[in-house]
């Protein structure tokens, strides 16, 4: 089974997207923008067919939560998947976010992560003028992650906060169970964490796989003076782990 077939079954399993998201019944649609981008038309290819199998398997039994007042979620990104990931269907590394605060009626890619294939990204200007606007953290993220385009090539990118339950809250339970579901399908070498939501749900994983499992702060912006002073050594630490295994996959 291709790996947009395997993870359209497993994303339509917990019912993670609308049914005007899959059919594109939106205010804007980042699949249908990014064909504009010669490098990225292969997401728009893998996520067609991955939005038709979706579609195939829900039926007419379409089930999604929405979100409702959940501090850390909106709405729903799609993850952004690697041209290495597709063809080896498998991922070096997963980075998890806590959520979108994209609107209901905007389908976007996670951080807008697709574009950290491109050092400059000032061409792209439009497309973080209509998904991500306020986007004084795009570069500060980007530079802290250690991001080059061979590490982001070989990534998936999500958020955790998916999976709403029927009071419109995020469902932590389901939401780590989903992710699990990925990783074992994805086989990362490296899990990065990124903010605290995702970071106290796989807390176990953390103190136990070290070595698998990293996290790091979104931003050092707004944050407590502890995060403030603990963010650079963990960006550090995190670009060195990153920078050994880049290093490595390559003899």
């Amino acid at each position: 089974m291709m790996i947009n077939h395997k993870l359209a079954k497993m994303h339509s399993s917990y019912g993670v997207y609308s049914e005007q998201q899959i059919n594109g019944v939106l205010d804007a649609n980042i699949i249908s923008d990014l064909k504009h981008v010669s490098e990225l038309r292969y997401l728009t290819t893998f996520y067609r067919e991955y939005f038709n199998h979706y579609k195939k398997l829900m039926g007419e039994s379409w089930k999604h939560q929405t979100f409702d007042g959940d501090s850390i979620a909106r709405s729903t990104d799609l993850p952004f998947i690697g041209n290495k990931v597709i063809d080896q269907e498998k991922a070096d590394y997963i980075f998890v976010f806590k959520g979108s605060l994209q609107k209901e009626n905007k389908l976007s890619m996670t951080v807008l992560s697709c574009f950290w294939l491109f050092q400059n990204v000032d061409i792209y200007k439009p497309f973080f003028d209509r998904y991500w606007p306020n986007t004084q953290n795009y570069h500060p993220l980007v530079k802290n992650l250690g991001i080059t385009r061979d590490i982001a090539d070989k990534s998936y990118v999500t958020d955790f906060a998916r999976i709403a339950n029927e009071n419109g809250n995020r469902d932590v339970k389901k939401c780590k169970q989903l992710l699990i579901e990925e990783i074992n399908i994805l086989n990362p070498k490296l899990i990065i964490l990124v903010g605290s939501e995702p970071r106290n749900a796989f807390k176990t994983e953390i103190s136990e796989q070290p070595e698998t499992y990293m996290s790091v702060p979104f931003s050092l912006r707004g944050v407590p003076t502890k995060t403030q002073i603990e963010g650079p050594k963990l960006y550090e630490k995190l670009r060195n782990h990153l920078y050994i295994e880049d290093l490595s996959s390559k003899y």
